[in-house]
């Protein structure tokens, strides 16, 4: 297989998350995720880092609550592979459903377990203009 299926498959493996996420799918998203020692999940939110199983806990919340309130897209994905390990980033953006919208940028670590490219570690940021940084 060259590495433009590869490739495929890690980006896949990415949209497969959005649609777990969306549908607040927990069982999926668990599927999805590595169960690893040191995986970690960072949103966007100063307090907002999760293992696996908490990031399955807060999905599973959010089904009961009915769902979230914000979605996600991204744009092209740009997929790098070393063996059984693949990173990403792209951009994208937060929607609310009243219509506002804010960018995003991300990035992710997979890793190939049991032939399945599964993320370890993903970190979504929204970014700051640097004269901004310290502006409350």
């Amino acid at each position: 297989m060259g590495d433009s299926d590869t490739e495929k498959q890690v980006e896949q493996a990415f949209d497969q998350i959005f649609e777990a996420l969306h549908a607040t799918d927990a069982e999926k998203l668990d599927a999805l995720l590595a169960d690893r020692p040191g995986s970690i999940h960072i949103g966007s939110d100063p307090g907002e880092s999760w293992t696996k199983s908490q990031f399955v806990d807060m999905i599973k919340e959010a089904m009961s609550a009915g769902g979230s309130q914000v979605r996600a897209e991204h744009d092209k994905v740009n997929v790098q592979i070393a063996g059984d390990v693949a990173w990403i980033d792209t951009t994208g953006r937060f929607m609310s459903n009243e219509g506002a919208q804010r960018d995003i940028r991300l990035t992710g670590v997979f890793v190939r377990e049991g032939g399945r490219w599964k993320a370890t570690q993903s970190h979504v940021s929204i970014g700051v203009p640097n004269d901004a940084i310290f502006e409350a």
